[in-house]
């Protein structure tokens, strides 16, 4: 299982972190906004014939302790037994869904998507692989989508409780055309949630520069959490929360 840091917005050392995964390292760092990109990138990932996985900053058993008590908090209160429905956008063939697959002790619905079908095949395999769920009704599905354009991929508003981004929103901000798409995918991100949902971003980026750019693309009311020092790296989870509905009062004008 590899993983990779990312270097600061405009740092020049991705190249030099790419090269021992991919041989076109340069290329990538200019074009990651491009879906042929991840195509090829997970096709050499999978030269060996037997597919890995690839996480971007760490895998999710650094994370877990954090994600399994928010999945349940941001979930149907109890004692609905409906699934809560996660989204995982730009997930190539992160671990980060299928470990919340298999271990959460609640029902999950879990949607992971990706622009290459070439990482979605490989994740398939891979879920093979994957113990039964810890709860009887959890799912999986894997979807070839755009993160920027879930409305294109077929999913409508409202639909998650929890969206979860590690390191995709990075990758598109790292790129030159890369900013605009960024905040299409926040954009996108607080769209498919439902009311009182949460979207969480995974970033090593420092907060001075990722709130604001937050807060332009999805509104005010970012919250910063450090995550912890992970292979000398310093990681936060910021969280945008969408709305709940507001309860009509006695006397309220709308």
């Amino acid at each position: 299982m590899a993983a990779l840091m990312l270097p600061p917005r405009g740092g020049p050392a991705l190249g030099t972190l790419l090269r021992p995964l991919c041989s076109w390292a340069d290329g990538l760092l200019h074009s990651m906004a491009q879906p042929g990109t991840w195509d090829r990138f997970y096709t050499q990932q999978d030269t060996a014939g037997t597919p890995s996985h690839f996480n971007w900053f760490f895998d999710y058993m650094a994370i877990s302790g954090l994600l399994l008590p928010t999945l349940r908090g941001c979930g149907p209160p109890e004692p609905n037994p409906s699934p809560t429905r996660v989204l995982d956008v730009g997930c190539g063939t992160s671990d980060l869904g299928l470990g919340l697959y298999r271990d959460s002790p609640h029902p999950v619905h879990i949607s992971c998507v990706d622009v290459s079908p070439v990482a979605i095949r490989s994740l398939h395999r891979l879920l093979q692989e994957v113990p039964p769920p810890r709860h009887p009704l959890s799912q999986l599905h894997l979807h070839v989508a755009d993160a920027t354009d879930l409305e294109g991929g077929g999913f409508g508003d409202g639909t998650f409780h929890l969206v979860l981004d590690k390191g995709t929103c990075d990758s598109l901000l790292r790129c030159p055309q890369g900013p605009g798409q960024a905040g299409r995918l926040v954009a996108e991100c607080l769209r498919v949630l439902r009311p009182g949902g949460s979207l969480l971003q995974f970033s090593d980026e420092d907060p001075d520069a990722r709130v604001p750019f937050l807060e332009q693309a999805g509104g005010p009311g970012v919250t910063v959490q450090e995550v912890g020092h992970i292979g000398g790296m310093c990681y936060y989870v910021y969280t945008l929360c969408r709305p709940a509905l507001e309860t009509p009062t006695t006397g309220a004008l709308n």
